[in-house]
């Protein structure tokens, strides 16, 4: 029984030194936070190994152990959804189509309010207050952004522009564009080749104060559609279909064959990002038709209005409501977010030694484990995120094209700042109109359809009109203003 006892006590003893030890070297108890993000982050790859590195990395930084879920781009709005429902919710999750499903989210109090949060940090509260503007729910923040806002402007190769003598602006009047982009009719050459996605045509509705949905004028809901300066933006891009300006087959043209048509110099113009302006430099040379491209942020209308197309906030991290440690939660997107060297290695380049290593000229070589595992690095990071980087302060190399493409990039973002059009997608509350929220998507589905149909010429501006005031009829709009407009 002594030589019992004496064990024991031994044990406990070893025990005891060995629970001290594992707390020394976590410092003490970590708190662990489940994080969601999609495997286009964690360092663009998909080895869990190398996952785990970038893992490691924000949890060296924030003292935080890292509890990761990471499924395919693909599938992650789904999976993201299904835990969400089932209970299980993340401590801290990245949300696509931020501008829809953040206000969804904030009425069923699955998210937190972070605005003392935010005002507490250090770093965070050092942030450009506009960034949250677009999406403030009763004055609250509840989300965080990790880039500029994603806008859209029409790019114009430069090349062609000289050849056909067109001179325009980076703001021109809906005249001027109209007057200058017919120089490209009839060349050989599209003159703007649009994309399929309809919503697009936002950047012009802008042009004329007009907006693609419900949204609150002078403090009251109304539907946007069914304004006459939805109609005036409408028989403009309708005589620009007729002018052979805007390209014939855009209900059919997907956005990878809208850049090649333009990178290959059968187009001369397209939209896109402002963020993608270094993929046009590195595109025209790849195909042998190497130009500057020329952007347009917004064409002014009759009366004065104008914007680019202003899809805010995209994608946002956010902290669910029923975390357990907030501050933890918070300390790692502020990691994620605004630390150079975790946001390099998340959304850019991954890790040195893992993800890639350097040559004799220090060009980035992806690791053969990297390699495997769909590793794709990408230089937009620099440009596109909050943080300030000096290009040529980096530790790999940069040719001098790619320097000033960067530098380029980040001064077109910054002029389009204050050209951005308005964003209402975050205006209509949930919860207030069942009626709506059951038939939104319809809504949505039925105002592009008319748009293309009058576009085209499938029907006129005011037949298609009278067949969206019928819809609208049957799906009880009169009732979701009414209800609407009757919250407090």
């Amino acid at each position: 029984m002594k030589k019992n006892a004496v064990f024991l006590l031994a044990f406990l003893i070893v025990s005891a030194s060995m629970v001290w030890a594992g707390g020394q070297n976590d410092g003490g108890s970590k708190t662990v936070v489940k994080v969601a993000s999609a495997d286009n982050t964690y360092g663009l790859s998909t080895d869990p190994d190398l996952q785990d590195a970038v893992t490691k990395l924000i949890e060296s930084k924030t003292n935080v152990t890292i509890s990761p879920i990471i499924p395919p781009l693909a599938s992650y709005s789904d999976k993201l959804a299904t835990l969400v429902n089932s209970g299980d919710i993340p401590d801290v999750f990245s949300v696509s189509q931020a501008m829809t499903r953040i206000p969804q989210m904030v009425a069923r109090e699955q998210l937190l309010d972070l605005t003392d949060y935010i005002a507490k940090s250090p770093v965070l509260s050092q942030m450009d207050p506009s960034l949250f503007n677009d999406l403030k729910i009763d004055g609250k923040i509840y989300f965080i952004p990790y880039n500029f806002p994603k806008a859209k402007a029409l790019y114009i190769r430069q090349d062609l522009m000289d050849q056909y003598g067109v001179k325009l602006s980076h703001t021109p009047t809906t005249e001027e564009f109209s007057r200058e982009m017919k120089k490209f009719a009839g060349k050989g050459i599209v003159p703007f080749c649009f994309p399929k996605w309809v919503d697009n045509f936002q950047y012009f509705y802008n042009s004329f104060g007009a907006w693609g949905g419900i949204y609150k004028k002078n403090g009251t809901f109304v539907d946007g559609f069914q304004t006459s300066e939805m109609r005036q933006a409408l028989a403009y891009l309708r005589q620009l279909y007729v002018d052979g300006i805007l390209n014939q087959e855009f209900l059919t043209t997907e956005n990878t064959a809208m850049r090649e048509k333009t990178y290959t110099a059968q187009a001369a113009s397209d939209i896109d990002y402002v963020t993608n302006y270094i993929n046009y430099v590195q595109n025209t040379k790849a195909a042998n038709k190497p130009t500057d491209m020329f952007l347009i942020y917004k064409i002014v209308g009759p009366n004065g209005y104008g914007g680019s197309l202003n899809e805010a906030t995209q994608t946002a991290w956010v902290v669910s409501s029923r975390t357990k440690d907030p501050a933890a939660a918070v300390k790692v997107i502020e990691t994620i977010v605004m630390d150079p060297e975790v946001y390099q290695a998340f959304y850019g380049i991954g890790l040195e030694g893992y993800h890639y290593t350097l040559d004799q000229n220090k060009q980035i070589v992806p690791t053969s484990k990297a390699a495997n595992s769909g590793y794709k690095y990408t230089f937009n990071y620099l440009s596109d995120s909050i943080v300030s980087y000096d290009v040529t302060k980096l530790s790999f190399a940069l040719d001098q094209a790619m320097q000033d493409g960067v530098k380029r990039q980040v001064t077109e973002i910054r002029a389009m700042q204050p050209n951005l059009g308005p964003n209402y997608s975050a205006d209509v509350p949930v919860g207030i109109s069942l009626t709506y929220d059951r038939v939104a998507p319809s809504i949505k589905s039925t105002r592009e359809s008319i748009a293309a149909k009058i576009i085209v010429g499938s029907v006129s501006v005011d037949a298609g009109m009278a067949e969206y005031e019928n819809f609208w009829k049957s799906i009880e709009g009169p009732r979701i203003l009414q209800e609407l407009n009757s919250a407090k």
